[in-house]
């Protein structure tokens, strides 16, 4: 086992190749694209190797998630699998997690994965929360436009702002989300988009929502979407997504795709009214470290 911050073009490809041959067995969706914007898009991220009859057999890696919890997500190439491989790539993630006094470490299981789930079950974490993927089929436009919601990618000169919205609207600590939006804002691959209400001018208006576009080798992925309690219910959420997804279309023919909590009734309404369906399910499952 090798454990690595730094993925090589040969390491990138190995693991591609791993990947595609553990999708096709179980018919399942281990995406790839973030590799080819690595280490820009996680940033404090280690990966854990697996090695056998001189090939990559096992691969983790542990996503950076804040200080009080963290994400895995692995795969075994099926020829090896019964061996330990995954158990001690997991030993090793959860003694790195230990040692940087993580709370609770996520595993991220396809909800369609015999192997996986079973992987879960003998491991004895308890399920959290699941999100659907949800892809955008035929783009369903309204007829509702409110012209006083600026929407505009943002900078660091809207940190602030972003980081009220953000701690509003997911009761996020302070300190963690200023951190990652901070982060966000400057990697290559990812787009930060404000909204904000109000005013003559952007930057006039009262803040009022946020999300993230990134911009992956074969789909475009949007993330971080949230609007702050005070305006919700009032159209603002549903015309902050049309806008992104002109925004997109302006420029790629790439698929577009996001994912959602499998319980926010209100978001999957949204998004199924925008011509967003699901594609895949994923569990998170925790393990508690302390």
């Amino acid at each position: 086992m090798v454990k690595k911050q730094v993925l090589t073009p040969s390491d990138i490809t190995a693991v591609e190749q791993l990947a595609q041959v553990c999708n096709a067995y179980e018919q399942l969706d281990m995406r790839t694209d973030w590799l080819d914007v690595r280490p820009e898009f996680f940033g404090n991220i280690h990966d854990y190797l697996y090695y056998a009859d001189g090939r990559l057999v096992g691969y983790l890696f542990l996503k950076r998630n804040g200080t009080a919890q963290k994400e895995v997500t692995g795969i075994v190439h099926p020829d090896y699998r019964r061996r330990g491989i995954f158990s001690t790539l997991l030993a090793a993630a959860r003694e790195e997690c230990k040692q940087q006094h993580v709370q609770t470490l996520f595993l991220v299981c396809e909800e369609l994965s015999p192997s996986g789930q079973a992987f879960i079950a003998a491991s004895g974490a308890r399920h959290d929360f699941s999100e659907h993927k949800m892809a955008l089929g035929t783009f369903h436009e309204s007829n509702s436009f409110d012209d006083r919601l600026a929407f505009q990618q943002a900078d660091m000169s809207d940190l602030d702002a972003l980081v009220t919205i953000i701690v509003e609207g997911w009761e996020r600590s302070q300190y963690e989300v200023r951190e990652a939006v901070a982060f966000n804002l400057q990697e290559p691959s990812c787009s930060v988009y404000i909204a904000r209400f109000g005013g003559d001018e952007l930057s006039c208006g009262e803040p009022i929502g946020c999300l993230r576009i990134y911009d992956f080798a074969h789909e475009i992925g949007i993330y971080g979407f949230v609007v702050r309690p005070a305006y919700r219910g009032r159209g603002y959420g549903r015309q902050m997504l049309e806008e992104a997804i002109r925004a997109i279309q302006s420029q790629s023919q790439k698929s577009i795709m996001l994912e959602v909590d499998t319980s926010n009734t209100s978001a999957l309404n949204l998004y199924r009214s925008c011509g967003f369906e699901v594609t895949r399910t994923y569990g998170y499952y925790a393990i508690d470290l302390i």
